[in-house]
């Protein structure tokens, strides 16, 4: 009821901005899942493909190269689009003087990966890799000239655009490596795919936005300020993820690295196509509560609570049905990595649920707090990964990532906690319905794996994810019935679909 004179009551007005809060987090989210779901669909459907008509060897070569660009790359990713999105107001000093950094470095990383390129060949005594970091430096200068304009897309919460600035290009360049595919038959289709698709995203971010950048200076150090620990944070990555593929490919083989690069993209899905998208619409939501510690809870916890109910049924999933999913969709010669795809799903399934902690830190201007978390990450990866490596090879990398997110789990949760003061049963209550619910979800799928087995494998495969699908969301709802329908992932999805009597008021038992 509105207050005598006419206005809300401070409670109404609590309830307004929380739905507010809500209708942001999850309206954004929803676009940027279609945005991500759409980009990884068409790359997993390219990747199944290119996994037919070529070998581990080829990706192992491509992976290689494009470990050398990222850590060329690295000096430069300031992240000054972040920092962008960060800031309260910018004027057009900050947008040039962040596209003009971009196009130096651009320009400086191609000259050092042309380079360096006959000493990475030498080193890994592999001639073809010498060539193909030639066309990756042009792939770097052209990312340098990205239209900086349309970062405004996510800063504005314009999800509809930044939906088709990265839809158009991926299509494109699915089209163009594919045809190469079936021409060349080798890891150039690859390399090219990289090269055309960075084109078209440069060229069509200038169609998308019409700003048009200038060459200026003098906002780099306002920038910088907030951008240098971003740069460390993607140092402590790089060395994180990078590095240990560059291992990998030179103490086993590019073989190896093939198997584990696609097994990193086959197990980190429910990163890539669900928290990802989730975390770049909550970032610019995070940004704008900076100030408002109680609606900055109830973002995170929301998000918190999407991102469990999305990664860790499609995580448990991977991994349960990755023998069939590897045989049915890649081909035998793949079969050597469904351990290690089953490791990282899981050890994905961890990190998804903490992945979004670091927006937080970032939008409240403290991202110092993200780069010593993800230090101590790297630091206990690496302790479990080189023993491990030397023991158990490729299946020791699987282990190690699993080994080091579950040790992370606690030390990520509870700095979050203690940073927004955050009980400790409002965070557990987010992630129950989802944890119940996958642990009783792969008990069903265990079930059907051990009492049928169809004579088709794809048909033995579609069972199998569907048993797991119904599964989960029948006791989703289940136990969301049980706790008197409070607010979440379920209620918002209900109250979108407008069924008259249900949800009942969120919060209370039926009405």
């Amino acid at each position: 009821m509105p207050s005598p004179s006419g206005q809300d009551s401070p409670e109404q007005h609590n309830q307004t901005q929380h739905n507010k809060t809500q209708n942001k987090v999850y309206s954004g989210s929803v676009f940027m899942l279609i945005t991500r779901l759409s980009i990884k669909s068409i790359g997993l459907v390219s990747s199944i493909f290119l996994a037919r008509l070529l070998t581990p060897e080829d990706f192992g070569v491509v992976a290689i190269t494009i470990a050398i660009y990222a850590f060329i790359e690295l000096f430069g990713a300031l992240a000054l689009g972040t920092a962008l999105i960060q800031r309260k107001s910018n004027n057009q000093d900050d947008y040039n003087s962040a596209w003009t950094f971009n196009v130096i470095f651009g320009v400086i990383a191609a000259i050092s990966l042309a380079l360096i390129a006959p000493l990475v060949a030498n080193f890994y005594q592999d001639p073809r890799l010498q060539d193909v970091l030639y066309v990756i430096a042009f792939v770097s200068i052209l990312s340098g000239f990205h239209n900086i304009g349309v970062i405004d897309f996510q800063r504005n919460l314009n999800f509809r655009k930044e939906l088709q600035l990265q839809l158009v290009p991926k299509v494109i360049s699915f089209v163009v490596t594919l045809s190469l595919a079936f021409a060349l038959r080798n890891y150039w289709a690859l390399v090219l795919g990289v090269l055309c698709n960075q084109l078209v995203v440069t060229l069509y971010s200038y169609m998308m936005h019409p700003y048009r950048p200038r060459i200026c200076f003098k906002s780099f150090n306002k920038l910088f300020k907030f951008s240098r620990w971003l740069l460390l944070n993607n140092l402590v990555y790089f060395i994180n993820d990078k590095v240990s593929q560059l291992m990998v490919g030179k103490v086993l083989s590019p073989a190896a690295l093939g198997f584990l690069s696609l097994s990193k993209e086959i197990g980190q899905l429910p990163t890539s196509h669900m928290a990802v998208p989730i975390n770049k619409a909550t970032f610019p939501i995070y940004a704008r509560f900076q100030d408002n510690p109680v609606e900055l809870r109830k973002a995170y916890l929301n998000t918190a609570a999407l991102t469990a109910s999305l990664t860790i049924p499609s995580s448990i999933g991977i991994a349960m049905v990755a023998p069939l999913l590897v045989a049915v969709l890649l081909g035998g010669q793949w079969l050597s990595m469904v351990p290690l795809l089953q490791l990282l799903a899981l050890s994905n399934m961890f990190f998804s649920i903490t992945s979004n902690n670091s927006y937080v830190y970032l939008a409240a201007g403290k991202p110092h707090i993200s780069f010593f978390i993800n230090f101590t990450r790297l630091a206990v990866f690496f302790a479990l990964f080189i023993p491990l490596l030397e023991y158990n090879g490729l299946i020791g990398i699987g282990q190690a990532r699993l080994g080091s997110t579950l040790l992370m789990v606690l030390i990520v949760q509870a700095a979050v906690i203690r940073f927004l003061k955050l009980p400790l049963r409002d965070l557990l209550t987010a992630f129950i319905r989802p944890v119940l619910a996958g642990i009783i979800m792969a008990l069903v799928l265990w079930a059907v794996q051990s009492s049928v087995s169809l004579a088709i494998p794809l048909l033995q495969l579609l069972l199998e994810m569907l048993s797991g699908v119904l599964s989960y969301s029948l006791v989703t709802l289940i136990i969301w019935h049980l706790q008197g329908y409070p607010e979440g992932f379920e209620h918002n999805i209900f109250s979108r679909l407008n069924i008259k009597g249900f949800p009942p008021a969120a919060g209370g038992a039926p009405q």
